[in-house]
């Protein structure tokens, strides 16, 4: 699993290829029936364009399969709480072998940091549901590394355990406190009031125990959520290929097809989802242009400079959309 990709500021760098997929020969098939599968032709893709039209092409060597190794390895734990150092030795054995991969149109080394980071995530939402269900107790000096670039990857289960033990328990101090402070102020305000003989919202005091309760449930929840929200494998592809496009330099990215329409909006303020090019103006979407060919086309109704009101489908109720952006 890769960490989602981050927004970046500058696009100079940002490549546009697009080949013909139909007369791919990027790769060398094994006999006339091997059909590519999503994964080579996209990695296949990336790295030719980015061979050909990239300012600065790399040399798809070992050392830039070391430096995709690297960077794939960062965005897919980057917290190192999930994988174990045996986890790390396993696909270390493929850090100088991306490129040749690349070559023969595979993908082991995603297919494998992919299984790894599913089952270990799957084991810590269990463990995490385990280690929240029993109240902490805060006499115990501890540390923690919150560091993550100083961090080092767990050696073994119960290594791993440990930190995620400190984890949560620090996570939920943290909120704890935060409680703290939140009813040490709503004092003050009720303080305030009672000075000033205003009337004031009485809210019942908690015990450092009562909240210890609520913050582990603030931090299950948290956790949950986010182990919930994992991306599916088109995303997974997406970020895997953004990696190799970020080994190039950090401005240079892929997009894939629901990303590129989210950006070009971004970038333009158009949306053409009904093969239309519309504009927001003054809380009001206009018609820019009429995409040759499309329903809106066929249909004829729809002309350059039209206002659109309100939008509806089928037998239900039109909806207005005035003041949208």
């Amino acid at each position: 699993m890769f960490s989602p990709r981050l927004k970046i500021g500058s696009y100079a760098g940002l490549v546009a290829a697009v080949f013909g997929l139909a007369s791919y020969r990027f790769y060398e098939h094994s006999g006339p029936q091997a059909a590519p599968s999503k994964e080579q032709v996209l990695v296949g893709t990336i790295v030719q364009g980015l061979s050909q039209a990239h300012y600065q092409p790399e040399r798809i060597d070992d050392a830039f399969s070391k430096r995709v190794f690297e960077l794939a390895l960062k965005r897919l734990d980057y917290r190192k709480k999930f994988l174990l150092q045996a986890d790390i030795a396993q696909l270390t054995k493929y850090q100088t072998d991306i490129d040749d991969e690349t070559k023969r149109g595979t993908h082991e080394f995603l297919d494998l940091s992919t299984k790894l980071m599913a089952d270990r995530s799957k084991q810590m939402q269990t463990l995490a549901h385990e280690l929240l269900s029993k109240p902490f107790t805060f006499d115990a000096d501890e540390t923690i590394q919150t560091d993550f670039e100083k961090a080092t990857f767990p050696a073994n289960a119960a290594d791993q355990r440990e930190q995620w033990r400190k984890l949560l328990k620090y996570e939920t101090l943290t909120r704890v406190a935060e409680m703290m402070d939140e009813q040490d102020k709503r004092h003050d305000r009720s303080r305030v009031a009672s000075l000033a003989k205003e009337p004031a919202t009485i809210e019942p005091d908690r015990t450092p125990a009562q909240m210890e309760v609520e913050a582990r449930k603030r931090v299950l929840k948290y956790y949950d959520e986010q182990f919930a929200d994992q991306p599916d494998p088109n995303e997974v592809l997406a970020n895997y290929a953004n990696v190799i496009a970020n080994t190039y330099d950090p401005h240079t990215e892929y997009f894939a097809p629901r990303d590129k329409q989210e950006f070009d909006i971004q970038l333009t303020g158009r949306f053409e989802g009904i093969g239309a090019t519309l504009r927001e103006k003054e809380g009001l979407i206009y018609i820019e242009d009429i995409v040759p060919g499309s329903a809106s086309f066929r249909q004829g109704e729809l002309k350059k400079g039209d206002a659109i009101l309100r939008v509806g489908q089928g037998a239900t109720e039109p909806v207005s959309i005035e003041g949208w952006h």
